[in-house]
């Protein structure tokens, strides 16, 4: 009741930040379809600096719950519980704190009651004095992912029932999806897969996006020989790699890099998507205007073919990638 006094103070506030035009004073890319242009607009309204990082219970946090609950509600996602904010507590250090999900389903018509969790934490960090931690590619970008998805299910009801979860907390220990896990609105064992979706706009140079998750699903070195894209789709490795092979940057442990990590550890198998760690990587440089938004949009596309081609698979092929994360 608390959290949605708060959200219902700033609807009015929340309402000109989906309107203002500001936010889209760039030049606009070209050759993009709706749902990539909404996608770009999402990426540019949660990493406006009136956000101010998004991190766990801030007032830019409230605004940035405001906003998914609004492009929720415009996708068709079904709230369950009656509410698209869910609360939870955890602890941080000897004090307990208290952060917001947001949550969202879209139920499938061939295997309703199988579900596929889509996961991107829409959270960051705090402004420190006068600096303002935007945090565009970590993570507004995968939220605008999660949300690009969510479009895509609308235009053809998908094969599995789809939950779409934007968490909180990810920055201070994976609190959301700890908290998800833990309290699941369907059973543990009805989740076949997760796509969890952190820091996906900016490839640099060469045009890499890293995908893991093939220790539980092996097919996934067929899908990743046969998409089609311009981008450098790398299969990482389920467990330590050195970033791009540059003995400077500390070794990437893909397993555990984010919320994915929480449902490899509960049994569930993953596809991660996310870039290579960037100079701008949690600094006040992390901006959206840092984006090459055709490399974000060959991204988006990907992510969607991956998807498309999970529901090609049979559903036991799932099933059995399920139970091997459990082993």
């Amino acid at each position: 009741m608390q959290w949605r006094r708060r959200i219902k103070l700033i609807c009015v506030l929340g309402a000109a930040l989906w309107l203002t035009p500001v936010a889209l004073a760039v030049t606009q890319p070209q050759q993009a379809t709706a749902e990539e242009m909404q996608a770009w607009r999402d990426v540019q309204l949660l990493a406006a600096d009136n956000m101010a990082g998004r991190a766990t219970g801030t007032a830019g946090s409230v605004l940035a719950q405001q906003y998914l609950q609004q492009r929720f509600a415009a996708l068709g996602l079904e709230p369950l519980g009656g509410d698209y904010l869910q609360p939870f507590s955890f602890h941080e250090g000897f004090s307990e704190k208290r952060g917001v999900n947001v949550l969202g389903m879209r139920r499938g018509c061939g295997q309703p009651h199988r579900y596929i969790v889509v996961t991107a934490h829409y959270d960051h960090l705090k402004p420190r004095g006068k600096k303002i931690f935007n945090g565009a590619d970590d993570n507004a970008s995968g939220v605008a992912g999660l949300l690009y998805l969510a479009a895509k299910t609308q235009q053809h009801c998908p094969l599995y029932s789809y939950l779409f979860l934007a968490t909180d907390a990810e920055e201070l220990g994976l609190d959301g999806a700890k908290a998800f896990i833990a309290r699941p609105p369907v059973a543990l064992d009805a989740m076949v897969l997760n796509i969890n979706l952190d820091m996906i706009s900016r490839g640099e140079s060469n045009q890499r996006l890293y995908l893991a998750g093939k220790k539980q699903l092996p097919q996934l070195s067929h899908f990743a020989e046969q998409v089609q894209t311009p981008l450098k789709l790398t299969l990482a490795h389920d467990g330590r790699q050195t970033s791009l092979g540059r003995r400077s940057q500390p070794p990437v442990d893909w397993s555990n890099a984010s919320d994915h990590a929480v449902f490899r550890k509960a049994g569930i198998a993953f596809l991660y998507f996310g870039v290579d760690v960037h100079p701008q990587y949690h600094t006040p440089q992390d901006d959206w205007q840092r984006i090459d938004p055709q490399y974000f949009f060959a991204a988006l596309r990907l992510i969607e073919q991956s998807r498309r081609w999970l529901e090609s698979l049979p559903p036991q092929t799932l099933q059995r990638a399920q139970k091997s994360s459990n082993n």
